[in-house]
């Protein structure tokens, strides 16, 4: 019984030890950090907005069939840039479910239905709006002290130079701070 005993034992290091020297699966989010600059630069729009609902459909992107969240904003305010010429906007995501199959693009934005937020945006080619740096462009709002606070979005990936990234300026940062550093930026 000893033999066989010390044969497992032996066999199960060995295992293990080999499984420790294989090389392990990582995943992880990282993206470029956009300074406030680059934020206001990029996009056509900065409001204040509410989530009304969502939608997910397939649209062609590069060539390739994707699956598409849109989420119908209502426009609550201007932060800075151009005032969007309709009330609501379409908004689109990369991500979403539909039809029980469901794609998920890490670092995208996430709108909450109901929840005001602090968004940028740039205009495709068809006239949608997309998040300008994906998640780098949404901040969901809390009120705080009879103040609202804006707050990185929650799909926020690691930020390579986040010193200097927009998100390190905003995030936790009052609305009307907010809104006097992308005015500041903006007349540059």
């Amino acid at each position: 019984m000893f033999p066989n005993s010390r044969r497992a034992l032996l066999a199960s290091l060995g295992l293990g030890a080999g499984a420790a020297l294989l090389p392990r699966l990582a995943s992880a989010t990282l993206v470029r950090g956009m300074t406030l600059s680059e934020l206001v630069g990029r996009s056509q729009h900065a409001v204040l907005g509410t989530p009304l609902d969502a939608r997910c459909t397939y649209l062609t992107i590069g060539g390739r069939r994707m699956l598409v969240t849109e989420t119908r904003l209502r426009v609550d305010g201007v932060l800075a840039l151009e005032t969007p010429a309709a009330s609501e906007l379409t908004v689109r995501t990369l991500g979403g479910r539909l039809d029980g199959a469901g794609e998920l693009v890490h670092g995208q934005a996430q709108f909450e239905h109901g929840k005001q937020c602090a968004a940028f945006f740039e205009r495709g080619p068809d006239g949608a709006c997309w998040v300008t740096g994906m998640a780098q462009g949404h901040y969901p709002l809390e009120a705080s002290g009879g103040s609202l606070i804006l707050h990185a979005s929650p799909q926020l990936p690691a930020i390579v130079d986040w010193e200097h990234s927009a998100v390190k300026r905003l995030d936790r940062t009052r609305l009307d701070e907010a809104e006097r550093l992308i005015a500041e930026v903006n007349a540059r």
